[in-house]
């Protein structure tokens, strides 16, 4: 018994001096490439050494510029961007970028067909990628040297830990999702929130998402508003920089009948975590904000409504989700349409959210 521990204890020690190379390939969104993080720190856990390069659309990493975990981030263009003979000339010289790169291991968390030739390219590097219902076939299997699992009824978080999985590579018990803030963000947030004249406690609320069906209806956003300032709690009303997401919380704003801060549009994404992580607590939709703030370890809420909560909720004992139970009424406004607006968040009451509160927060201090 005695010797098979001294053999494991031998090959966890000749792991962690090897000098591995990496590739992790997540074509999607900032809180797509964010929910990565876990599964960069457990590679660096079990191999100090190691290189790991992301690959990801061009801006969407930029939460992540700061990691010291990360060798490098390849960007590239979406292919609605480009043209046929763009698209054709971009995917040759990546490819061949990848080939001469060597590679041990290969990690691709999406299932866009361009993947299956990206990995093709990677010779001799062990490659592995998420199974998917309409990737079914031996063209798209054989691309890759495992396969595996699709999330089901588990987190992305832990569907990207199963990577590691199929490579034996050990996994964390108790994996964290940490975003790293370094000091002069920090001290940048800080004056920010200075300049603001902020005199007491602050929640964050961040009432975007990229995609529509997500949304909240901004009377709620309001009422939820003003109930909270008159708990003497300052709402700071944030957005990404888009004139839509300015438009938006520039309408709150207006509407409300108390006098929150609004800073849409006013800080890059980074910096918005860092005044996340100062706030007493954060609201929000389905949205990388939301994962920020279980990244920065603020308590928060986050209303679902079409998203499973179940695969996507943020990464935090922190966090609570509010969605639905299936008993709710029809709804008027969406009740019509087909689709992922059947499951509005209109049945969620902006009463709900504050009990919601009571309890995460303001009992507390009681």
């Amino acid at each position: 018994m005695q010797s098979v521990e001294l053999s494991v204890k031998r090959v966890e020690l000749l792991m962690k001096l090897e000098n591995k190379k990496f590739l992790i390939v997540i074509l999607r969104f900032h809180g797509d490439v964010l929910l990565t993080k876990p599964l960069i720190d457990d590679i660096k856990t079990n191999y100090p050494n190691a290189l790991i390069d992301l690959l990801v659309f061009k801006g969407t990493a930029s939460l992540l510029e700061g990691d010291e975990f990360i060798n490098e981030i390849i960007e590239i263009e979406t292919s609605e961007s480009l043209n046929l003979w763009q698209k054709i000339s971009s995917e040759f010289s990546l490819n061949r970028r990848l080939k001469r790169s060597k590679y041990d291991f290969g990690f691709f968390l999406t299932t866009q067909w361009r993947l299956a030739l990206m990995s093709i390219s990677m010779t001799g590097t062990k490659t592995a990628a998420v199974s998917d219902k309409k990737r079914e076939s031996f063209l798209w299997v054989s691309s890759f040297t495992k396969i595996f699992p699709e999330a089901g009824n588990n987190h992305i978080v832990t569907r990207n830990l199963n990577a590691l999985n199929v490579f034996d590579i050990k996994i964390s018990e108790n994996p964290s999702l940490n975003l790293p803030i370094n000091r002069k963000t920090e001290i940048k947030a800080a004056e920010f929130l200075k300049s603001k004249e902020l005199s007491t406690k602050f929640c964050v609320v961040h009432p975007i998402s990229r995609r529509e069906v997500k949304l909240w209806k901004k009377e709620n956003f309001i009422k939820l508003i003003d109930a909270l300032e008159s708990k003497g709690i300052k709402v700071l009303l944030s957005s990404g920089p888009d004139s839509s997401e300015v438009n938006y919380v520039n309408y709150l704003e207006d509407n409300a009948n108390s006098r929150p801060i609004n800073i849409g549009g006013q800080t890059s994404l980074i910096e918005l975590a860092a005044i996340i992580k100062k706030a007493d607590f954060f609201i929000g939709l389905d949205s990388v904000a939301s994962h920020i703030s279980a990244a920065v370890d603020t308590p928060s809420i986050t209303l679902f409504g079409p998203t499973s909560a179940v695969n996507w909720r943020p990464w935090s004992r922190k966090s609570k989700v509010i969605c639905r139970d299936g008993s709710e009424a029809f709804c008027e406004d969406h009740g019509h349409k087909e689709g992922k607006f059947k499951k509005c968040l209109c049945y969620i009451s902006p009463q709900r959210v504050i009990e919601e509160l009571d309890v995460l927060y303001f009992n507390q201090y009681k």
